[in-house]
């Protein structure tokens, strides 16, 4: 088992035990005391061992190499585990909620102790130390960077109930209720929060930019290299990321010369990301004066767009224009951008165009 892998399932096993202690310490004080807001608390402790119990065992699970099923590793059993901690969340908000509304119709006194007390300042400080461990082990681990923002949020819980406690036991005025509705708003926001990254993920979303212009720019270092386009990370998981990319290379370049070229840019791109990319090469003709002015004309148009055009090439047998667009946003005009751009080309060529547009 990896190092990181390591340090995750042991950080994750303390947030269980101490979790644990909580919930049971909270779900006490919550009885004794009849306070809804102080065993909504507990419930909420109680999910984050449980959430922690299933996080352990993806987490470990994720570590496990490449196999003949799963080519690419188990490394999106982290994203799943951060789905469960959403999940599980959002159903403990749920559950505060209900509970707090319920107070709000039927007040209960509330009878606060000294074990109420004592009870939730040890939570204050036991879950601030909790989110200070799971950010310092968090080292690009999504799911701990979560159980760490979950651990937080507790804190500010715990806080406010605390504090109505307090406000109830010197004022008299039923607000036990209006605490829980409090508690379950925060928890349900951040459960929301969690889920939607982490679907986002699962979806496959656009690469990190630093990560995308550092293998942009490491591909451009190497002086055979025009441009470079369609670069495509896919995500398996945070220590297992799969590349591809269309690098333009001169077309007077011997086969031997490109494979060679594209084998040392992959190699370059694994030493220094870790990513396992693959090389799609290009060639660049400049012989051909007609394709030397579409490429001229429509620069022109896609520049005041902040659009790119690549592969453009034409085939005189069935008189067509073939060229890909990569718009710059997903709101970008993609019609009009199309229309000049078809209109720049049969300007010079009455053949067809046919355009390929993406936003890779």
């Amino acid at each position: 088992m990896q190092q990181r892998t390591k340090n995750a399932v042991v950080t994750f096993a303390i947030g269980l035990a101490l979790n644990i202690l909580l919930g049971v310490g909270k779900l006490v004080a919550g009885v004794l005391s009849r306070s809804a807001s102080v065993s909504s608390d507990a419930l909420n402790n109680i999910s984050d061992a449980a959430v922690a119990l299933v996080t352990v065992v993806a987490t470990a699970l994720s570590a496990r190499g490449a196999d003949h099923d799963h080519p690419f590793g188990h490394g999106r059993y982290e994203y799943i585990a951060t789905f469960v901690v959403g999940a599980g969340i959002l159903a403990v908000g749920a559950e505060v909620l209900s509970s707090g509304i319920k107070r709000i119709i039927t007040p209960v006194t509330v009878n606060f102790g000294v074990i109420v007390w004592v009870t939730m300042g040890a939570s204050v400080a036991v879950k601030a130390f909790m989110a200070a461990l799971y950010l310092i082990r968090a080292r690009g681990n999504d799911t701990l960077k979560a159980a760490a923002m979950d651990s937080i949020s507790d804190v500010a819980v715990t806080t406010v109930v605390l504090s109505c406690a307090i406000a109830e036991k010197y004022t008299g005025a039923h607000i036990d209720g209006y605490a829980a509705v409090a508690v379950a708003a925060v928890i349900v926001v951040f459960a929301i929060k969690i889920l939607k990254t982490t679907i986002s993920r699962l979806l496959g979303e656009r690469p990190d930019r630093a990560l995308y212009d550092t293998v942009r720019d490491i591909i451009l270092s190497f002086n055979k290299v025009a441009s470079v386009h369609d670069i495509v990370i896919n995500d398996y998981g945070a220590a297992n990321k799969i590349a591809e990319a269309d690098a333009e290379l001169p077309g007077d370049m011997s086969f031997v010369e490109v494979h060679a070229i594209c084998d040392r840019i992959e190699r370059a791109v694994y030493e220094k990301t870790g990513i396992r990319l693959s090389v799609h090469a290009d060639p660049i003709i400049d012989g051909d004066e007609r394709l030397n002015e579409l490429r001229r004309r429509v620069r022109e148009v896609l520049d005041s767009y902040g659009a790119t055009a690549h592969e453009i090439s034409i085939d005189d047998d069935n008189k067509i224009v073939e060229l890909d667009i990569r718009m710059p946003l997903a709101h970008s005009p993609e019609e009009e951008i199309t229309a000049q751009v078809k209109a720049s080309i049969t300007a010079v060529l009455q053949y067809s165009v046919n355009i390929h547009v993406d936003y890779i």
